[in-house]
């Protein structure tokens, strides 16, 4: 029996929840009402009926919804995942994210002085 890599399983949720709040273009500290809301306002603005000559609307749409089913429900659609991954940022103040001496000395200064 092979071994799962969850460490895999856990960048790749991740990288959907990312994407998914970027799609509705909120924060990731958003509350359910805070997301219900943003898709809401997307898809009045980015609906295909609203947007006859917008060629991209029916995709923009089905991302949104597929965005807001995986903050809501957990649900994974496919397309969010071939969907383009927003820029990360790999700075917090004066300290570098993107490797482990870096988050650790951002979390010994956040929660020890």
């Amino acid at each position: 029996m092979q071994d799962r890599d969850w460490q895999a399983e856990i960048a790749l949720l991740q990288e959907r929840e990312r994407k998914a709040y970027a799609v509705l273009d909120i924060p990731a500290t958003s509350s359910a009402r805070q997301i219900k809301r943003a898709f809401r306002r997307a898809c009045l603005v980015n609906h295909p009926d609203r947007k006859p000559q917008d060629k991209d609307a029916k995709h923009r749409f089905h991302l949104i919804c597929c965005a807001y089913k995986l903050l809501t429900e957990g649900y994974v659609c496919p397309e969010l995942d071939e969907a383009e991954s927003p820029a990360r940022q790999f700075t917090a103040g004066k300290y570098r994210l993107d490797n482990l001496w870096g988050h650790f000395c951002w979390w010994r200064e956040k929660f020890f002085q």
